[in-house]
């Protein structure tokens, strides 16, 4: 059973032209100037603790989940001291994660976020904690190591937040940028809160994703994309979808997703399950090979059909924008065209951003340092195709 039945709306925006902002060495960006802000109210925060994973069949889509404790989330907080980034966020410790390639990387990273946060009149404030929940993989459960993102005011709101899905690259769930990106989401909202849970599709504890030696992620990438039916990758889409709606205080009725390279595969398996409950996605330089425009063998949604009847006569269908760049060698036409298909054959209200002279990553500032010609950060093209995702976030999660 299909939840809509409405033709697609496909609109292509073709940009004209995009100026590369000129390359500007770290000590030549703004610096950073200490704003006050206000003491996250941890003790106003839910916490969830399972002491054991469920091993039940029902843990494939509903899994169990264990957060840490909250603390803010901004680049002070990140690292107490400059000369302290590179032992703090580029290796794995007891305390979190490894969250950066390397030093060029979080520098490059943290500058953004400073400069983004500078330039808003508001003050942003930013809590975060891990976020461990499970699947079951071949009779097997798989422990997901993600992160949730708010405004430590969200769990005092009268009305429900909403609740934004990210979809990490092949550097795994534990990237310093996408908690950048999370911030900046659940901070220009307006009056409407936004948690964003960073999922985990790698299983990757530690931040082992970002090593240079890439055998254990192929292996990965193997697994979830040439599986019959990309089955693993489901699971892992589905128990992210689970997580996020199993929080009292995030509106199970209003969702989105947002996928970055690696992470366009998650988001096409999300438009599979045509689920209500998710009213927007996006992608941004997605990848999309071998996905397949044949919808006659789609995995069953995530509602049930109570709920299916209940929402489809009243929603319109969800929206769809693919930023993708002109120049990216990754996403030939081909897969462009089979993903928009996808698309076209759910029904979706779909649009594509077309950006010109950019290239792979162009979102993510730190490709600035990337040798591989194939990548390349360019301003103009992330600030416009951000914005962009924002405003429809923000429309169609009302």
């Amino acid at each position: 059973m299909r939840f809509y039945a409405f033709p697609i709306f496909l609109s292509l925006i073709q940009e004209q032209s995009v100026n590369i902002e000129a390359f500007v060495p770290h000590g030549e960006r703004a610096s950073w100037k200490s704003v006050e802000k206000k003491k996250a109210k941890f003790n106003k925060l839910p916490t969830y603790f399972v002491s054991e994973l469920s091993t039940t069949a029902e843990s494939s889509i509903s899994p169990s989940m264990e957060l840490s404790d909250w603390a803010d989330l901004n680049p002070e907080s990140l690292v107490s001291a400059p000369c302290l980034i590179e032992q703090t966020l580029c290796q794995p410790s007891e305390e979190q994660p490894q969250m950066a390639k390397d030093l060029d990387y979080a520098r490059a990273v943290m500058d953004a976020w400073k400069q983004e946060e500078l330039d808003d009149e508001n003050v942003w404030e930013t809590v975060w904690c891990h976020c461990t929940y499970s699947t079951q993989d071949d009779n097997q459960v798989t422990p997901l190591y993600g992160h949730l993102i708010q405004k430590p005011s969200t769990i005092e709101s009268e009305k429900k937040a909403c609740g934004v899905i990210f979809f990490h690259t092949g550097a795994g769930p534990h990237d310093l940028f996408l908690l950048y990106k999370a911030a900046s989401l659940v901070n220009r909202g307006g009056d409407q809160d936004t948690v964003v849970l960073v999922a985990d599709i790698l299983s990757d504890e530690t931040g082992w994703a970002w090593g240079a030696d890439r055998t254990l992620y192929n292996q990965q990438r193997k697994k979830l994309l040439e599986a019959p039916g990309r089955s693993t990758l489901q699971k892992r889409v589905q128990a992210a979808i689970r997580t996020l709606q199993a929080l009292e205080y995030v509106d199970s009725d209003r969702l989105g997703v947002m996928g970055w390279c690696l992470g366009g595969h998650p988001v096409m398996e999300v438009a599979k399950l045509e689920n209500p409950a998710v009213r927007a996605m996006a992608t941004f330089h997605g990848v999309f090979d071998g996905v397949e425009s044949n919808v006659d063998n789609l995995p069953l949604g995530a509602g049930d059909e109570e709920t299916d009847d209940a929402q489809s006569s009243n929603l319109l269908p969800a929206e769809v924008l693919i930023c993708n760049g002109v120049e990216d060698p990754f996403v030939p036409d081909k897969s462009l065209e089979q993903a928009l298909g996808l698309l076209q054959k759910l029904n979706y209200r779909a649009s594509l951003l077309q950006l010109v002279n950019a290239k792979h990553g162009f979102t993510n500032p730190a490709q600035d340092f990337n040798d591989n010609p194939s990548f390349a950060f360019q301003k103009e093209a992330a600030d416009k195709s951000w914005k962009q995702a924002v405003n429809m976030f923000q429309r169609a999660l009302r």
